[in-house]
């Protein structure tokens, strides 16, 4: 009985949802790509990454979506409205690819690779700053976490 509940609860915890109401807040961070110098929001922990830019009203600044090891991850678009681009980094610290995502599209979008960060800018930022596959990424500073 007593693992049936905690099993039950666990299940319940796990399905919790994200809402407006319950917003977390994110560090600040610096990214060097190439020559170009960008604000971020880091998301650093695994509750700043599953809540990302959902209820946000825009895309700037942008946000880091960091792992302590490389993983292959899927992200998607619920409670976002803005379209973003997201850059998929390996562990090198360089952009293997850029995909777009549309506004509310719940569809996963796979990294493909394992990675160590996603960066999600606005729609066409990758394109209006040249970067594209290959552009080194340096996390220059970061503030600790809220």
């Amino acid at each position: 009985m007593k693992a049936w509940l905690l099993s039950f609860c666990l299940l319940l915890t796990s399905c919790a949802a994200i809402t407006q109401t319950t917003l977390l807040t994110f560090p600040a961070a610096r990214l060097q790509l190439d020559t170009v110098t960008v604000p971020v929001q880091l998301a650093n922990t695994p509750a700043l990454r599953a809540q990302g830019l959902m209820f946000q009203q825009q895309a700037e600044p942008g946000m880091l979506l960091l792992y302590t090891e490389p993983q292959a991850i899927s992200l998607w678009m619920r409670n976002t409205s803005m379209p973003l681009d997201v850059a998929f980094i390996t562990e090198d610290w360089t952009i293997h690819h850029i995909r777009q995502l549309q506004p509310f599209d719940e569809t996963p979008v796979p990294s493909e690779i394992a990675i160590i960060a996603a960066l999600e800018m606005p729609q066409g930022w990758f394109a209006a700053q040249n970067l594209g596959k290959g552009t080194p990424v340096r996390l220059l500073a970061a503030e600790a976490k809220p």
